[in-house]
């Protein structure tokens, strides 16, 4: 046991930098008995402040083989805006299949920026046929006046993990983490030095800019920010002017009632360039981005000099992305609607958005005058004949299949990924 727990320390402390959580408490448990089967967790948090982006607090699980080694990624909440309730406690909860060769289960709470929060009444339960098995959690609580059998993990000094009866769901104590005096440091994204807003088209645009040069502008994919770029900026900036956007209603930018849609987020584009007064703009664009950008592509051909996409499609069917995909997009609406969570929410209007388009005709590429770069992984969701199309239909395209990857190639294979995209935008015309 003391193997698995070292090990654990140590996969934790990897993947918490990976994925920016600031600080986080998790626990392993033994699970081989249950796997393949399907799991829930619970947790309750409480916000000392209001819910903001860079500072919220999601669930996480992951899963460890017989020698302790994690297996693919942590899984986390996606969007902590779902839960968070105001000024009471915030059920969490988090569902999965246990992966197949699990012998452990990690269950953790993790948390970004500077807020604090109180957290009580974890639960792990497992599916095994119609039952709902608890797996006991040690201290689940933190009625016990130490953290046993939980490790804590953060970035700053500064945290404090204590246990406290200030603010309890039940019992007698929960767990304060309070981040109140950390100072988080200025990242892609989140940087308070650079960042900047928009009015564009009824709605205000984040965007930071960083390195000179011909303007490279970075647009990210579904449900995300420019900080998903974070493993391409240092290296684009040392030759380009990088210009981080995010998408209306994503990262930092704002919202309204308009129905989102990848032509109404393209037009919000095509305005900040007009306001920026940017000309030959070069695009990557990820996954929404790379949609996004194609479509800039076709409508602005004038404005584009190169682009770079990354798992892009004009539609969504069975030939475009792998079996699988649209039946996973529904199961989380149903979830999202057996949740009572609003259809207003950006959460569902932006998983909407996944199923029910693009809507773009393979042969309107052929308006698209930019040499355009034509990116997936070889594991994509994207499947590889529909990447093979827009690479065809695009008048000056090349395309790049990445051998081993999936739709994650720009964090998962970062230093291929990034000399690729920058032998592309500098070579000359």
């Amino acid at each position: 046991m003391k193997y698995i727990k070292f090990l654990s320390i140590l996969f934790f402390l990897n993947y918490f930098t990976s994925y920016a959580q600031d600080s986080g408490i998790y626990q392993t448990v033994s699970i081989e008995k249950y796997a393949g089967k399907n799991f829930t967790i619970e947790g309750k948090i409480y916000y000392t402040t209001e819910l903001a982006y860079g500072s919220y607090g999601v669930l996480g699980v992951s899963f460890y083989d017989t020698k302790g080694k994690i297996i693919n990624k942590i899984i986390y909440n996606d969007d902590a805006e779902d839960y968070y309730k105001k000024g009471e406690w915030s059920n969490y909860e988090l569902s999965g299949k246990i992966n197949k060769n699990a012998k452990y289960i990690g269950v953790m709470a993790a948390f970004g920026g500077n807020a604090s929060y109180y957290l009580d009444d974890f639960k792990l339960f497992v599916k095994e046929g119609k039952n709902k098995i608890e797996i006991p959690l040690v201290n689940p609580g933190f009625e016990i006046n130490s953290l046993q059998n939980w490790q804590t993990y953060s970035k700053d000094k500064e945290t404090k993990f204590t246990l406290s009866k200030d603010q309890v769901f039940s019992g007698k104590q929960a767990l304060l983490v309070d981040n109140s005096t950390v100072k988080p440091l200025p990242t892609l994204g989140n940087n308070q030095a650079l960042g900047k807003y928009m009015e564009v088209n009824g709605v205000k645009l984040y965007y930071e800019i960083y390195g000179k040069g011909e303007p490279l502008l970075m647009l990210h994919g579904n449900n995300s920010s420019m900080a998903i770029f974070n493993r391409q900026l240092d290296a684009l900036s040392k030759k380009y002017m990088v210009i981080g956007l995010d998408s209306r209603g994503q990262g930092k930018s704002t919202s309204d009632d308009t129905k989102i849609t990848y032509e109404v987020m393209a037009e919000d584009v095509n305005t900040f360039i007009d306001k920026m007064n940017l000309k030959n703009v070069n695009i990557l664009g990820w996954s929404d981005g790379g949609n996004i950008a194609v479509i800039l592509g076709i409508d602005h051909a004038d404005k584009i000099n190169k682009m770079a996409v990354m798992g892009t499609v004009l539609y969504n069917d069975d030939t475009s992305v792998v079996p699988g995909t649209n039946k996973i997009l529904r199961a989380q609406l149903k979830e999202m609607d057996d949740r009572g969570l609003s259809k207003n929410s950006m959460n569902y209007r932006l998983k909407m958005l996944l199923l029910t388009e693009p809507h773009i005709n393979p042969d309107s590429l052929r308006k698209i005058k930019a040499p355009t770069l034509v990116m997936a992984g070889e594991h994509d969701i994207v499947t590889e004949n529909h990447t093979k199309l827009i690479a065809e239909k695009i008048p000056n395209s090349k395309l790049v299949i990445f051998k081993g990857s999936t739709h994650s190639a720009p964090q998962e294979i970062p230093e291929l990924f990034n000399k690729t995209v920058l032998r592309f935008f500098d070579q000359k015309n």
